[in-house]
């Protein structure tokens, strides 16, 4: 029964949102809104992912989850999610700076939200010239001197900035005090949640012409006094023959990788967990025993654990983000 799962994306309006979703991936976008968020592949009650081909057609991916866990996460997945689907993928369009904000860890989120932290990792689908993230501290930076900058309405000068270029990662655990930029086109992976706290939101109203809240004493307690100065991912892209791999990121809650390819490539069932893709360049199609699957920049699919080798074909020079639970 198994076979990649494609699901209907969930399209969320943020004040800080654009239009990249439609100039830059092809979207068809609700008309005139600024769509900050694709929820790609997504089993969190704030937005549940319906797949969109196939025999399971309609069916939502909790609905499936819970009637094939073994068969869609893999034995040893299963415990990841807390009964959900144990990653959210998205995509996030940042016309506009988010918020300084930061996640608590699953000790706190458990604690305090009812979910678990938020540990996320993002990939740099575009970026303009010139552009950087926030993430992290300066130097030497305290709870009492973010509080004192806080008070006085401006803690830019303790935000460390890191520039970034097209084709950049960075990882962002729980506890990193963080801010997307103007300019960018994240691709983001990360733990079920959609726990945030916002430190400081540049003085700005939201949709509804209000402040937006601020959660200042939450992030204060769970953010990361010792993150000073990070940089973007730096491993090497190792040879699979005329391709590449790349580790982009690891941890307990995922692994990322970026297979940038030449020529076809099989991605074996090694890892024991589902597999999902992101065609973060180029295209070509997948082929699997039951049939085969166009693939084209920001598409998403979702390889159920149980599904059989699969052989990726670039049409032109193609990378893949594959993520999956260790």
């Amino acid at each position: 029964m198994w076979y990649p799962l494609r699901f209907a994306p969930l399209y969320f309006e943020k004040v800080w949102g654009g239009r990249r979703l439609e100039s830059l991936l092809g979207r068809a976008l609700p008309a005139g809104e600024p769509i900050g968020e694709s929820w790609e592949v997504s089993d969190h009650p704030h937005g549940r992912g319906v797949i969109a081909n196939g025999a399971l057609a309609g069916q939502s991916l909790h609905d499936v989850m819970t009637a094939h866990p073994e068969g869609l996460l893999g034995p040893h997945a299963q415990a990841a999610g807390n009964g959900q689907f144990p990653l959210l993928v998205k995509y996030i369009d940042a016309e506009e700076a988010l918020s300084v904000q930061v996640h608590p860890n699953d000790a706190y989120g458990l604690a305090h939200e009812g979910e678990p932290g938020k540990t996320e990792m993002w990939y740099i689908l575009h970026a303009d010239p010139d552009t950087c993230l926030i993430a992290g501290l300066t130097p030497g930076t305290t709870r009492e001197a973010f509080r004192d900058a806080l008070a006085h309405g401006d803690p830019g000068a303790l935000l460390h900035r890191v520039p970034i270029r097209t084709g950049d990662s960075i990882y962002i655990p729980a506890g990193r005090i963080h801010a997307i930029m103007p300019g960018v086109l994240i691709l983001e992976i990360q733990q079920s949640s959609d726990t945030t706290y916002r430190l400081y939101d540049w003085g700005r109203v939201g949709l509804d012409g209000r402040p937006r809240a601020l959660h200042v004493e939450q992030a204060l307690a769970v953010a990361d006094w010792l993150d000073y100065a990070p940089g973007v991912t730096d491993n090497p892209a190792v040879p699979l023959g005329d391709n590449t791999v790349t580790r982009l990121a690891a941890c307990e809650y995922f692994v990322v990788e970026k297979y940038d390819l030449a020529a076809p490539q099989l991605l074996g069932t090694d890892t024991g967990s589902f597999r999902v893709l992101n065609i973060v360049a180029g295209g070509g199609t997948l082929t699997w025993s039951g049939g085969d699957e166009p693939l084209t920049r920001g598409d998403s699919l979702l390889l159920p654990a149980a599904l059989s080798d699969v052989t990726l074909t670039p049409r032109e020079a193609m990378s893949v983000v594959v993520s999956y639970v260790p």
